[in-house]
């Protein structure tokens, strides 16, 4: 009983020894492993916060790229919807000028045409008037027997045919 009351009694000095051994590896583990771990786990902190600013650095630039982008594309939609609208309008004019410029030839070549018309008008009208005097005349000197003058005959004429053309 003496050897289990020795096993099972406290020592001061074996308390004091195992306290201080434990003190001694801990100091030694704290110099030789846990500040070399604890400065590999901040760099590779330091590393991965890199990282994440990195990443968001670039997310941040996407981003601005992105808007520049969106913001050009619709400049330029807004570019090219004025120059379809300047187009068009452009063409507009220039088919409502083209059409005015048909209209003037065509109202300057009706007015040619009826002033010709008009001028042939006139002519056939002499050119009958001469024909008929010409056959009232002969005619005339043949139921007469006698010779009327040609301006009489054609005074008649001219008389017989306006007066022709006033009645229905």
């Amino acid at each position: 009983m003496i050897q289990f009351l020795d096993i099972i009694s406290v020592n001061f000095w074996s308390i004091l020894m195992s306290l201080c051994n434990l003190l001694l590896i801990y100091w030694i583990m704290k110099k030789f492993l846990f500040k070399p771990v604890q400065r590999v786990m901040a760099e590779r902190r330091a590393q991965v916060d890199r990282m994440y600013s990195d990443a968001n650095e670039s997310r941040s630039s996407a981003n601005e790229m992105k808007q520049e982008y969106e913001q050009r594309l619709a400049s330029a939609r807004q570019e090219a919807d004025a120059m379809i609208r300047t187009a068009a309008q452009t063409a507009q004019k220039r088919g409502d000028q083209i059409v005015e410029e048909a209209k003037a030839q065509a109202s300057h070549a009706r007015q040619r045409a009826e002033a010709e018309i008009a001028q042939q008008k006139q002519q056939m009208i002499k050119d009958v008037q001469g024909e008929i005097s010409d056959l009232a005349v002969s005619i005339a000197s043949k139921v007469v027997e006698r010779e009327i003058s040609q301006q009489d005959y054609d005074a008649f004429v001219d008389d017989f045919i306006q007066n022709a053309g006033d009645r229905p």
